[in-house]
């Protein structure tokens, strides 16, 4: 029990003698100023220092002040090997910044970042890119899940204030996809489907589209959904969690009791007589498609997707 008061002791002795140019002894222990010469870099500088049973010391901020780093009080000492000394916390930058996704990821997952305001940012980088990858593509800054962990995406603003996201990596789930009760005659009908839709771009002047299975897969999960309105949030989620990391054009079309051998027919007469949903068959700017198709006793819904590569999809 004397040993621990004896250190308890020896520890306020050592705080109080930061303060009093007097030798000070206590318990067997003294602090008493020392005027050995200190250097920095070759260059003698002035800093109070205490010898203490042997040894010099030096105030934690005195040597943030020589070197150039900062020392500050929040919550702790807190040492800013980035930034010169001033002695207080630096103010908080006023950029926020979130993921579309959220926190979690699953590993080859991206989710655009939502940072405000971003005119004023300097750099936004990974603590962890073996973890999660930044990339900023068409203006945009997209967080890429690489392999499971955690890391922080730093971002900088102008004036050199960071604030942070923490993101976690888990392993990527097994995505299953629908398929109705008669797969095979439902595989034809897309076929046409896209067939039919190519048609009409060659008779307007573009390109056909090329199939894309990322946007198939996706299309045939919205279709089984049946929504006949446009969700966005869940068509861009659905297109980036089977695996096509670009923006798109999508179409819905809803009808009952017409026969099988007419659906693929009746999906492009209907976009055909929309000029919104016409234009999209026919966007110059998209290069692949996914279609899909659900017919049950609910009815038959038809989607499309047309891949666009220099779009961007903020949940990708």
């Amino acid at each position: 029990m004397r040993k621990q008061i004896l250190s308890m002791m020896a520890g306020v002795l050592i705080g109080t003698t930061l303060f009093a140019p007097q030798p000070t002894q206590a318990a067997g222990v003294v602090a008493e100023p020392t005027w050995q010469p200190i250097y920095v870099d070759g260059q003698q500088v002035a800093m109070e220092a205490y010898n203490i049973a042997g040894h010099n010391y030096v105030k934690l901020r005195d040597i943030g002040s020589q070197v150039g780093f900062n020392v500050y009080w929040s919550s702790g000492v807190q040492i800013d090997t980035g930034n010169p000394y001033t002695g207080v916390a630096p103010e908080k930058s006023s950029i926020r910044v979130g993921s579309y996704k959220g926190t979690e990821l699953h590993t080859g997952e991206r989710s655009g970042l939502n940072i405000n305001p971003s005119s004023e940012v300097k750099s936004v980088v990974s603590t962890r890119p073996d973890v999660v990858r930044v990339e900023k593509i068409s203006g945009f800054w997209t967080a890429i899940a690489v392999s499971t962990g955690s890391a922080d995406v730093v971002v900088t603003d102008m004036d050199g204030r960071t604030a942070s996201l923490t993101l976690t990596v888990l392993q990527a789930e097994q995505v299953e996809i629908p398929q109705g009760s008669n797969a095979q005659n439902t595989d034809a009908m897309r076929q046409e489907l896209i067939e039919r839709i190519n048609e009409v771009r060659r008779e307007n002047g573009v390109r056909e589209l090329t199939v894309n299975t990322a946007l198939m897969n996706a299309a045939q999960y919205c279709s089984s959904l049946h929504v006949t309105y446009h969700q966005n949030q869940v068509e861009c989620e659905a297109v980036a969690k089977y695996g096509y990391p670009h923006g798109f054009g999508s179409n819905i079309t809803a009808f009952t009791s017409v026969p099988t051998s007419q659906i693929a027919e009746c999906a492009v007469e209907n976009w055909i007589n929309s000029p919104d949903h016409f234009q999209t068959m026919i966007d110059p700017n998209c290069d692949t498609i996914g279609v899909g198709i659900t017919d049950d006793d609910r009815g038959t819904v038809c989607f499309l997707f047309v891949g666009n590569p220099s779009a961007i999809n903020p949940y990708a």
